[in-house]
């Protein structure tokens, strides 16, 4: 078990099966290609959380504060088939990169950037936060990640006067964050 982050600041998200692959199956093959690469590729998908627009700026912001920035992943039971594998990245949009050797990312369109994934028990209320960027910034957590919106990057708030439930989460997985933190991917045909 790894030593419990400080979680003054971090990227939640929901996690779960994914590509016709079990959760314990990701993280096993995550763990390889940390094992070879020196970094992971975290994919993901949707708009909340833009890896240029939001999740960059985000990052870069709350370091420049002094915070450490987490993955923190809450496993839930999920559906999701898409399998093709991505071959490009991208840090800004314009220049695309190979995949780093050792690197496989299923069925995304972005990616979060992590160092080696840790296991421990955490346990947090999402109503003591906030998310941290974005159109939504400053909206209590707990009424944020909900319905379809499954992740976000949040921020611990100061004490309020909003009466809101308490929302308990428990995550046995998180990661540091790695530059460029988030990409683009994409899945070039084969000639």
């Amino acid at each position: 078990m790894s030593r419990a982050p400080d979680l003054q600041s971090m990227i939640f998200m929901k996690v779960g099966r994914h590509a016709d692959e079990t959760f314990e199956d990701i993280i096993e093959r995550k763990r390889r290609e940390y094992d070879k690469a020196g970094k992971i590729f975290w994919g993901y998908g949707g708009g909340t959380m833009h890896p240029i627009s939001k999740l960059q700026p985000f990052v870069s912001h709350r370091i420049e504060h002094g915070d450490d920035i987490t993955l923190v992943m809450q496993e839930i039971v999920s559906n999701h088939y898409e399998a093709a594998v991505a071959t490009e990245y991208s840090k800004d949009g314009i220049n695309w990169e190979p995949i780093p050797e050792g690197i496989e990312v299923r069925g995304s369109r972005y990616a979060v950037v992590l160092d080696e994934i840790q296991e421990g028990d955490l346990s947090f209320d999402l109503s003591e936060y906030r998310v941290g960027y974005g159109p939504s910034e400053g909206k209590i957590a707990s009424n944020y990640i909900m319905g379809r919106v499954d992740k976000g990057c949040l921020v611990r708030a100061d004490k309020h006067n909003e009466v809101v439930p308490r929302k308990l989460v428990q995550s046995r997985y998180f990661a540091k964050l790695q530059r460029p933190y988030g990409v683009l991917l994409r899945t070039t045909p084969k000639d």
